[in-house]
C-alpha cells in the first residue's frame, strides 16, 4: 500500500515538474524574441536618424536640367562621331522620282577587233590585262597577218612592179599639168585630179610592197616589219581582254574592250503617271549605294541633257531621259543603280537641314534641337520636299536652331534612359 502512494506521489512531482519547465521556456523565448525585436527597432531608428542626417546635402545627383531635356555630356560628345548644324533658309527644288543606270559615254567606250586574220605577235611589253590604262594610240597587240592561199609572192612581186609603173606615169602626169598650170594653158581643177591620181597610185605602191614584205615572213617569227599593229581607239582603262598571247585571230574577233569613265550617262526611266511634270527638265540628283551624300546633275553647270523619249516603253511604263555629267574622281562606276530626283518646276525659299538630322520616333519625323552645350530637346517636325541631303521643314523648326546631324540616334537612347547610353552627370 504505501509503495502505491509512493508512486503516485512520484508521477505528480513528475507533472508538476514539466509544466514549470515548459513555461521557463516560453517565457525564455519570448525574452529572446523581445531582445531581438528591440534590437530591429533600435536599428530602425538609428537608420533612420542616419538617413535624415544626409537627406538635406546636396551629393550632385539630382537632373538639374528642366522636365523635358535630355542630357548629353561634352565628354560624351567628344567620344563619338557627333555634330550639329544650324537650320537655314535656303532655295529648294521640287523633283520627280525615278530609277536610272549608270553607263558609259559613247565617246568613251570602244570594242577593239582584230583586223585582219592571223597570229598574235610578241610584244617587248608586258601583254594587256584586265584594268591596264591606256592612251589614244597606245599598241595594245601586234598581229602577222595571214595570206590567203591563192597569193604567191610572184604574183605579189608583179603586183608590186605594176603599182610602180603606175605611180611614175601619174608621178609625171602630174609634173606635166603643174607645168602647164603656170603657163596658163590649163585650169586649176585640171592640176587637183591629177594630185589625186598620183596619191592614189602612191598608196597602191606602198600596200603591193607591203604585202610583198608579209608573204616572206613566217608568224612564229614575228617579223616587226611585216607585224600590224593594234592601237587603243580611245583612253582609259582596259574593262575585256578576250586573247592570249600567241593566239591565231580571224578577222573581226574581239581582241579589247576599253572604257573612259571620265564622262558618264545617267540613263532615267520615268514613270508614265510623272510625265505631265517633265516638261522642262534643269537637271536631277541621285544616290546610290555605299555613298552617304547624293551627287548633283547641273545643267547651269555645263551638265548635257542628251535625250529625252517621246515614247512609253509598252513593258515598264515609262519614258527615258538622259543626262550626261563629269564622273568627279572617278567614283562612280559604270553599272551603278541610281535612286533619281530629276528637278522640275520653279525654286522656292523654305527653311532647310541635313537630312542625317531626321529620325523616327513612334512613327514620327523628329529631330533633336540643342538647347545648351550639353543639353538636348526632341522636336516632332513636318518635312516637306527633299533637295540633295537637305530635307524642307514646315514647321517644328526655327531658323538658327541647331540640330543634330550626327550622333542623333545616341541622342534618342540618352532619351529614353541612362543605362542605353551611359548617362551620368559631370557637373
Amino acid at each position: 500500500m504505501k509503495i502505491i502512494k509512493f508512486g503516485i506521489v512520484l508521477v505528480l512531482v513528475t507533472l508538476l515538474n514539466g509544466c514549470d519547465l515548459a513555461q521557463k521556456h516560453d517565457e525564455h523565448d519570448e525574452d529572446d524574441h523581445g531582445v531581438v525585436k528591440k534590437e530591429q527597432t533600435k536599428n530602425s531608428e538609428n537608420h533612420s536618424s542616419h538617413s535624415d542626417a544626409f537627406s538635406d546635402l546636396d551629393l550632385g545627383v539630382a537632373d538639374k536640367h528642366p522636365a523635358g531635356e535630355i542630357f548629353f555630356s561634352l565628354e560624351q560628345q567628344s567620344l563619338v562621331d557627333f555634330a550639329t548644324v544650324a537650320a537655314v533658309v535656303q532655295e529648294m527644288r521640287s523633283s520627280i522620282e525615278a530609277t536610272g543606270i549608270l553607263q558609259p559615254s559613247p565617246a568613251g567606250r570602244a570594242i577593239v577587233v582584230a583586223p585582219v586574220s592571223g597570229y598574235l605577235a610578241t610584244l617587248e611589253t608586258p601583254f594587256p590585262s584586265f584594268g591596264d590604262a591606256v592612251n589614244i594610240g597606245d599598241i595594245l597587240v601586234k598581229i602577222v597577218p595571214r595570206l590567203g592561199g591563192e597569193t604567191d609572192p610572184a604574183s605579189l612581186d608583179l603586183q608590186v612592179r605594176r603599182s610602180s609603173s603606175s605611180h611614175q606615169l601619174a608621178s609625171k602626169e602630174l609634173s606635166r599639168l603643174e607645168t602647164l598650170l603656170i603657163q596658163g594653158v590649163v585650169p586649176e581643177r585640171r592640176v587637183q585630179e591629177a594630185r589625186k591620181e598620183e596619191q592614189v597610185a602612191k598608196a597602191e605602191l606602198d600596200s603591193a610592197r607591203q604585202r610583198f614584205k608579209q608573204s616572206s615572213s613566217r608568224p612564229d617569227k614575228n617579223n616587226g616589219a611585216a607585224a600590224l599593229a593594234v592601237t587603243s581607239p580611245v583612253a582609259g582603262s582596259l574593262d575585256g581582254v578576250y586573247v592570249t598571247p600567241g593566239a591565231y585571230l580571224q578577222e573581226g574577233d574581239q581582241l579589247f574592250k576599253v572604257i573612259n569613265t571620265e564622262k558618264l550617262r545617267l540613263e532615267i526611266r520615268v514613270p508614265e503617271a510623272d510625265i505631265a511634270s517633265l516638261i522642262n527638265p534643269r537637271g536631277a540628283w541621285f544616290t546610290v549605294d555605299g555613298f552617304d551624300s547624293s551627287f548633283h546633275i547641273d545643267l547651269a553647270r555645263g551638265d548635257r541633257l542628251v535625250a529625252s523619249g517621246s515614247i512609253v516603253d509598252p513593258q515598264s511604263r515609262t519614258v527615258p531621259l538622259v543626262f550626261e555629267f563629269p564622273n568627279i574622281d572617278n567614283k562612280l562606276r559604270i553599272g551603278m543603280f541610281a535612286r533619281v530626283h530629276v528637278i522640275v518646276g520653279e525654286t522656292r525659299e523654305a527653311i532647310a537641314i541635313p537630312t542625317a538630322a531626321v529620325q523616327e520616333h513612334k512613327g514620327l519625323a523628329v529631330v533633336y534641337v540643342q538647347s545648351h552645350d550639353d543639353a538636348f530637346a526632341r522636336r516632332v517636325v513636318e518635312l516637306g520636299i527633299r533637295d540633295g541631303d537637305f530635307v524642307q521643314v514646315k514647321s517644328g523648326i526655327k531658323p538658327g536652331e541647331k540640330v543634330v546631324t550626327r550622333g542623333s540616334y545616341l541622342i534618342q537612347l540618352a532619351a529614353s534612359g541612362p543605362q542605353e547610353a551611359g548617362h551620368g552627370h559631370g557637373h
